[in-house]
């Protein structure tokens, strides 16, 4: 065990240099390419009103101009890292292939579909609609099932073992159904990037008890990998807490989400990632109950979802909200640890 921890101490220091050296590179090559924020009055999906809200808890006034994909960092990063430092085994391979897989996705969403149409307010329109967003759900869902299929060929993980209680063997069923969990735990992760500092403390504070709890449990495998993203994420918040140098977006929160939810199903331990990622769980649980209240009863059941917006709208700064949903996540992530030692 002292190897093992020894080994990941280097590469956490490693990783947290490479990232302080890479980061103000990254954000002046997303200034040259005007990969920035825009955020301009438009219709909603519904049709129902405009965005002067969202404008408004964005203050979009000040941070329209700001670098909405340094999540860069994370996806670039964390591969090379892990390839250069970490042995690999066949359940790592396939964790590097979902982890570039889905930032790769995540870069085409902002740098196409956000940015590139940012100018276009019947696109943006379309793009806040019920429909656009399981269009992209759902191809998403099919990324996570190749992924998850490629987990299933290594032979290494044959079925899903909840606190040693129930053992579920690996069907195709079993397999879909996975994938579609574990897509909306990526999901999850890019509505959590919604103010500066939520999304990449909420998940650095994950990654450190996911690291407690692997070590208390002596595995060591994902170890150093969970190291590695620490040492991104250390630097990646020191430039996202407020005024954010640069916000995340999909390069980011999807590969995070991704690793947080494959460490946990490849090491037994998804009852204790549920419980630590709560937080991420409800504002998805908020913005779908937004969606499809307004698809389907044409009325709002919060003033903006999710549901970190909402507090912001009732008058709630945003440090606060921030500040207030990193004390709730590290209280489900001791509860986390605590159910994960039975």
């Amino acid at each position: 065990m002292a190897d093992t921890l020894k080994t990941s101490l280097e590469t956490l220091f490693i990783a947290t240099v490479a990232s302080a050296i890479f980061a103000p590179i990254m954000i002046s090559i997303l200034y040259k390419f005007n990969q920035v924020s825009g955020i301009k009055k438009s219709k909603i999906g519904a049709g129902d009103g405009d965005n002067s809200l969202f404008m408004r808890i964005m203050n979009s006034t000040l941070t329209n101009g700001t670098p909405n994909m340094g999540g860069i960092l994370i996806w670039i990063l964390v591969p090379l890292l892990t390839l250069a430092l970490v042995p690999m085994t066949p359940v790592v391979k396939v964790f590097l292939i979902g982890f570039a897989l889905f930032g790769f996705w995540g870069f085409i969403d902002v740098a196409i579909f956000t940015n590139g149409f940012k100018n276009n307010e019947k696109v943006k329109a379309f793009q806040e609609t019920f429909e656009w967003r399981m269009g992209k759900l759902t191809f998403s869902i099919l990324l996570n099932i190749g992924v998850m299929y490629l987990l299933s060929k290594t032979g290494e993980i044959t079925s899903i073992n909840l606190l040693d209680l129930v053992a579920i063997n690996i069907t195709p069923i079993i397999l879909v159904l996975t994938a579609i969990v574990g897509q909306f735990a990526i999901y999850s992760a890019e509505l959590t990037d919604g103010a500066d500092g939520l999304m990449i403390g909420i998940f650095t504070i994950i990654n450190l008890a996911m690291l407690f709890l692997l070590t208390i449990q002596g595995q060591y495998e994902f170890i150093p990998i969970l190291a590695i993203i620490l040492g991104v994420q250390i630097i990646d918040l020191y430039f996202n807490i407020p005024p954010a140098r640069f916000w995340n977006g999909g390069p980011g929160a999807m590969p995070l989400g991704f690793s947080m939810f494959f460490v946990a199903l490849v090491t037994n331990n998804l009852i204790p990632y549920f419980l630590m990622s709560s937080i991420t769980w409800l504002i998805m649980a908020s913005s779908a109950i937004q969606i499809i209240s307004m698809k389907f009863f044409k009325k709002r059941v919060f003033k903006i979802a999710p549901i970190h917006h909402h507090f912001q709208a009732n008058g709630w700064p945003q440090y606060k909200v921030v500040m207030r949903f990193w004390l709730f996540t590290l209280f489900t992530c001791i509860l986390g640890i605590y159910v994960g030692l039975f």
